[in-house]
């Protein structure tokens, strides 16, 4: 006698061809699953199944379509778990990039119901490499080799700065220059590129200030009024005998060192005291790259002008309430996602041009400055500069 089969046995069936399916170098898409979640579970990238499968948005993918696994496609038996404590500056992003996993994932093993929104403090259940991609032990540059013009590479685990660069036959200065690594890390699906895009600008528009003295008011800290002034919080450490920069009183007057700007030359912070890191060429939907740096900081944080030059504003649907500033020496710098604008027309650095927000298509996320820097019509990483300055 036929047993007819259950509503459970016919979804176990089905379960059990996907899995051989998936192991044979192929897997068919369900209701629900992502690039994100489909790269995890058959231990490849998001990258490689676009370039699998020729996937033009990798945002859109339908039910039903057979998808190539790159390298067999095999289903990893099990993966590497760890933990991650949740730092100020962290996002769900970010913490997805170092451990090579999803945002999706993420969100999922913690029962997370917002992504835009974690605790600094908690513990985070990690599936996936458990490791930031490294650069390893630099090499010294390569001699020889050519830049591949409109090139990048996207950095796979196991990447290192030295390898890839002897991948392409060029130096490993060149490259660690081109993408502004100048704190030694990568980050697996960064799209690193592999031309010289343009040198960091010499900031036109000094601010040349002759020093002075400052009042210290409720709620400022060294490191906004160091960017109010143009100069860094270490000089104004040195320059008033503070041994502990987060110990400041109200009411103290503090002597502020004359300065032509700290960091690129006459670049001021443009977020005093955020947090950032150097998220520069992560993936974005419809095949784009991160143009810039994000700089996180809680909403109606000042905005202050990066450099002295021409202020205009805008409203977008994407990048919301946002800012362009023109220098004297014609770089541009661009700020999205602003909560609400501050001074426009012509302006020198230090002025509070705007403030924090998440205006525009960052709705719903952790406020933040998106910040960009165009020297002559493309984008260079403000990585460097923000690092030296901030």
């Amino acid at each position: 006698m036929r047993v007819p089969l259950r509503p459970r046995d016919i979804v176990a069936l089905i379960t059990v061809g996907v899995f051989a399916i998936a192991a044979s170098g192929t897997h068919v898409v369900r209701s629900g699953e992502t690039l994100g979640s489909i790269a995890q579970r058959n231990g490849t990238t998001v990258q490689a199944l676009v370039d699998a499968n020729g996937i033009a948005n990798p945002n859109l993918i339908m039910a039903g379509t057979t998808l190539k696994i790159p390298g067999g496609g095999a289903a990893p038996s099990s993966s590497a778990a760890a933990t991650h404590t949740v730092r100020s500056g962290d996002t769900l992003a970010s913490i997805a990039a170092r451990y090579g996993t999803t945002v999706s994932a993420l969100a999922s093993a913690n029962g997370i119901a917002n992504p835009n929104l974690i605790v600094v403090g908690r513990s985070l259940q990690v599936q996936g490499t458990a490791r930031p991609v490294t650069t390893g032990a630099p090499s010294a540059p390569s001699s020889g080799g050519k830049q591949l013009a409109g090139q990048r590479h996207t950095v796979q685990y196991g990447d290192t700065i030295a390898g890839i660069a002897g991948r392409y036959g060029i130096r490993t200065a060149d490259l660690v220059a081109w993408n502004g690594l100048v704190d030694g890390k990568i980050y697996a699906t960064t799209r690193l590129v592999l031309f010289n895009p343009g040198s960091l600008p010499a900031i036109g528009g000094s601010t040349s200030t002759p020093g002075g003295t400052h009042v210290v008011q409720s709620g400022q800290t060294l490191g906004s009024i160091a960017g109010r002034y143009g100069v860094s919080a270490s000089s104004i450490a040195k320059a008033n005998g503070i041994t502990n920069p987060n110990r400041i009183r109200i009411g103290q007057t503090l002597t502020i060192p004359g300065s032509t700007g700290s960091g690129g030359g006459g670049f001021v912070c443009p977020v005093p005291g955020s947090t950032f890191f150097n998220d520069w060429g992560f993936p974005r939907s419809g095949g784009r790259s991160h143009a810039g740096t994000d700089l996180f900081a809680p909403r109606g944080t000042p905005v202050r002008a990066p450099a002295s030059g021409l202020v205009e504003i805008a409203t977008g649907s994407i990048g919301g309430k946002q800012f362009r500033l023109t220098t004297s020496s014609g770089t541009k710098m661009y700020g999205s996602h602003l909560d609400a604008f501050g001074k426009t027309g012509q302006v020198n650095a230090g002025d509070v041009i705007g403030t924090v927000g998440d205006t525009g298509n960052a709705r719903g996320s952790r406020p933040h400055l998106h910040f960009e820097v165009h020297p002559s019509g493309s984008a260079v990483n403000p990585f460097p500069l923000l690092y030296s300055s901030c």
